[in-house]
């Protein structure tokens, strides 16, 4: 749909914001904001008539996608690891292969979320076929950067219940 733009050229005077009779230079404000939100609207259908020739709507790229057993998923968040943190890891598990009930009862397990109070998650979706989800183009290293949010963090041990 296109964007209907109404008001002057911008070379009328306009009438000023809270003070009636007095009159500034330019285009009316809100025609300001409508020009900077259709410049940046982006008709899928008409990009893509440009580039092929032919007119395509979004549903007939969804159906081809969805033929093609296509699936549109978040990137799987991939652990940085070297094989020395694998290694460790491995031996840690190792260790404790054989514990027994009471050695079990001992540990206290814990988890920590964080939400973030904006709207930018960062999340990017891809197309992949089912049982991709590990390969190296599907998958993306977790962001570290310090940002604003909080932090949530809990612990349950056998014995002593929530922590």
């Amino acid at each position: 749909m296109p964007l209907e733009i109404v008001g002057s050229s911008g070379h009328e005077k306009v009438p000023t914001r809270g003070k009636p009779g007095l009159e500034r230079p330019g285009r009316p404000r809100g025609e300001r904001i409508e020009r900077s939100c259709g410049k940046h609207f982006v008709d899928p259908t008409v990009t893509i008539r440009a580039d092929v020739g032919v007119a395509i709507v979004p549903q007939t790229i969804s159906r081809h996608l969805a033929e093609a057993n296509l699936k549109s998923k978040l990137h799987f968040h991939a652990l940085p690891l070297t094989p020395e943190h694998r290694q460790l890891r491995l031996q840690w598990c190792q260790a404790r292969s054989m514990w027994n009930v009471t050695d079990r009862q001992k540990v206290v397990f814990s988890d920590e979320s964080r939400f973030f109070g904006g709207t930018d998650d960062n999340r990017v979706r891809v197309w992949r076929h089912p049982g991709e989800r590990y390969n190296p183009p599907h998958t993306v290293l977790p962001h570290t950067a310090r940002t604003a949010g909080v932090m949530v963090w809990g612990a349950i041990a056998y014995d002593a219940g929530l922590l």
